[in-house]
């Protein structure tokens, strides 16, 4: 099932179709495996205007959910890069640890479900990861924000944020992850 209407992709300056993007896509995902394979092509970047369904993002997120709830409660695939920007689509059964994207903001589309994002406050036992990423056990002083389907919650670069799922709750979303040019100090 095809979640975008047919438009051109390009790679390395081959045109693709959407469905390889999205393949490709899920490529760069980790993947546990016993034998090592070679490392993925390059990631896909699209560059024709695309029509997203959310009625077909929230059945794709149905099967991410049933994936969240046999795992660790949260399960995420990249759908597609842009320049500059990427989208992903997210599925909670439990709530997260605080995160802070130096490099990216997020835009976060509540496509089923509800739940809580904690925004702001002090990232608790932070952990630097590659890339500006920073993980922690949760935040303090955050501010909560309910969300529900339909909703949309912008969170700047370098803002830490918690996803709170309280028990029984789910949530899907529709993420687009913008990077965010460095700002140099004067």
């Amino acid at each position: 099932m095809l979640l975008f209407a047919p438009a051109k992709s390009v790679s390395v300056g081959v045109g693709v179709g959407v469905g390889t993007a999205l393949i490709s896509a899920t490529l760069l995902l980790p993947h546990p495996q016993k034998d090592a394979l070679p490392p993925p092509a390059a990631p896909v970047i699209v560059t024709s205007p695309e029509v997203l369904n959310l009625d077909a993002l929230a059945a794709q997120g149905e099967a991410l959910l049933a994936k969240a709830r046999a795992g660790n409660g949260s399960v995420g695939i990249t759908l597609a890069n842009y320049k500059g920007h990427y989208t992903m689509l997210t599925a909670r059964t439990k709530s997260g640890g605080g995160e802070l994207h130096q490099h990216y903001a997020d835009f976060l589309f509540v496509i089923a479900g509800e739940g809580t994002e904690l925004t702001g406050g002090t990232m608790l036992n932070p952990k630097d990861l590659p890339d500006g990423e920073v993980r922690g056990t949760g935040l303090e002083g955050a501010t909560p924000h309910a969300l529900h389907k339909g909703d949309v919650i912008h969170i700047p670069a370098g803002t830490p944020h918690q996803a709170i799922e309280a028990p029984g709750q789910t949530i899907t979303i529709y993420v687009i992850k913008v990077c965010e040019p460095e700002v140099q100090a004067q």
